[in-house]
Order: C-alpha cells, then structure tokens, then sequence
C-alpha cells in the first residue's frame, strides 16, 4: 500500500520565524560610552518544516524615523528542506553625537519582516518586532581654569570649578573633595556647595556645566610655594571618581602686593624729601637787591657825614 499523501506531507508544515536573541521585555544594545558607538548583533531564526526549500525576503525597519542605527543584514536568504537556522542584523552605529542625545528611556521599535518567494498566489508576510534601548552611560568630568596664577598669604581668591557631564542621562556629585600635596597651611573651601545638584547632560539641548564656586585661602603663616591642588568628583551615576589637577603659587603675607605698597610710600618720602630740601622763604628779585643795596649806602654816607 502506499503512503496516504497525509503521511508524506503533515497538515501542518508551515514555517515560523522568530527571535533567537533575548528581547524580552526590551534588549539593551552593546554600548562603547566612551566613543559613544553601538555594535551589537540580533539573531532570529526560520524553521522550515517542508521538504522543500524555503526562501525568504528580508527587510528591517526602525520606528519613529530613528536613523542613526544602521542594520546589516542577507535580505534574501534560503532555509533547508526540514532544518531550522539562524541569521543575523549587524547593528552599528556612526553619527557619536545622536547616540549620545537619544534619551534613554526611549525605546526603539525594530520591526523584521520575513516575506515567502513562492510563484503564484502572494503569501502573507510575518513579521517579529522587539524594543531597543541606548543604555545610560555616566560620566562626570570636572574641571578647573583658574582666574589668578597667585594668592597672598592671609587673604582668599574665589574660582570656579566646573561639573561637565558627558553621559546621557542625568547625573550629580555625591562628594567633592580636595587632595592638596606639601600645602598643608592651605585650604580649598566651599567644594561641598556643588553636591547633590543634578546635572543635565552637557552640550544636549544647550545644556551648560555646573559650577561650582569655591576658595584658595592660604594661611597667614603660608610660606612662598607652589602648591598642587587636585579635585576629586564621585559622580553619583556610576560611583567613579575623577579628579582634575591645578598648580598655584602662594606668596608671603607681605609679599608681592605689600611690596608694591611699600615702594610706593618710599616714592612718596622721597617726594617729600625733596620738598622739605627748598626754602619755604619767597624769592628775591634783582630790582629788589638793587634797593636794597642803594638803602644800605645811603644809611653808611650819613653816618660818616656826621663823624
């Protein structure tokens, strides 16, 4: 008896297509922060249970118009008679600044769409979709330029210290510190002012670092020296600390600036010395020394007259 065409072709022998990859709830692409690059793999497969090849045309969308996500991918491929294989979408992308500004709790909808090549009558697509989301990536740089190269003794000059955060979420300083080397009569003031503010991400949407304003007092007592100043940030998003380093001189109480009050007094005795060396008398005129003359001869002539 020969087989029934039932037994040589199951009723049911249609193909399925699906993920391979783990996308459920969402997948969470391969992120490189720090060049702000993603390239990551998706793998779904096709089961073919007919004893004939399978081919299929491929294609891969992205919802909401996100274009900074390139996919790679065999937009026709062909599954053994009976097997079930797997294929890839090579995810990258090139544009750093987008990946950086997408917000990322906005998810990506991909939608892969597996069409069957059959002559005859159409056969309806099927597709399979996932969520993707650009992870948080925290970096929280600080930064220092100072406005003076020197401080006196005795006295403070105010800075600024800014809080760049080159992730892509928000982010905050949970301590600010300072590490002064050889310096220890040396104090940097009013750090912890910047901690806990939040810090939206800089250069997004215009966004500007933080600033942090703070001190270099120097003690009375400070001796002419160079001190090296280190700032050191734990950033609340990832728990790293970096740190940002300045040199500034510290000049004697009575150095530079006293100094330069001191030459100017002595500018000024020397002024005075040079006054009080004039005679306050006023000036005599010739004219004047004539008459003066005439006067005196005339008084000797009388008296020798009246000898």
């Amino acid at each position: 008896m020969l087989p029934s065409s039932a037994g040589q072709f199951p009723g049911n022998n249609e193909w399925e297509f699906g993920w391979e990859s783990e996308v459920e709830p969402s997948y969470e692409l391969s992120l490189d922060g720090e060049k702000w690059r993603i390239e990551d793999t998706l793998v779904f497969y096709v089961d073919n249970p007919r004893v004939n090849d399978l081919s299929l045309t491929i294609t891969v969308e992205f919802e909401d118009d996100v274009d900074f996500i390139d996919a790679s991918f065999e937009e026709s491929i062909t599954v053994s008679s009976q097997s079930n294989e797997t294929f890839s979408i090579q995810l990258t992308t090139s544009d750093a600044d987008e990946v950086r500004a997408h917000v990322p709790t906005d998810k990506i909808g991909i939608v892969v769409t597996a069409e069957e090549s059959a002559a005859g009558a159409p056969v309806s697509p099927k597709e399979i979709n996932a969520d993707l989301k650009v992870p948080r990536y925290h970096k929280l740089v600080p930064e220092v330029t100072l406005a003076v190269s020197s401080v006196d003794a005795g006295t403070w000059v105010e800075e600024t210290l800014f809080l760049n955060n080159m992730g892509n979420s928000v982010d905050a300083a949970t301590k600010i510190e300072a590490d002064i080397r050889s310096c220890p009569l040396l104090d940097i003031e009013e750090l912890e002012s910047g901690e806990g503010s939040q810090i939206q991400p800089t250069g997004i949407d215009d966004n500007q670092p933080a600033e942090v304003r703070f001190r270099i007092a120097p003690s009375t007592a400070h001796p002419a020296k160079t001190c090296e100043v280190t700032i050191i940030v734990t950033s609340e998003g990832d728990g790293l600390e970096r740190s940002t380093t300045f040199s500034v001189d510290i000049d004697e109480s009575g150095g530079s600036q006293n100094s330069n009050t001191g030459d100017t007094g002595s500018s000024a005795s020397n002024s005075g010395s040079d006054s009080s060396g004039s005679s306050a008398l006023p000036s005599l005129g010739p004219q004047t020394v004539f008459v003066l003359l005439g006067i005196v001869a005339i008084i000797r002539k009388n008296r020798l007259d009246v000898h």
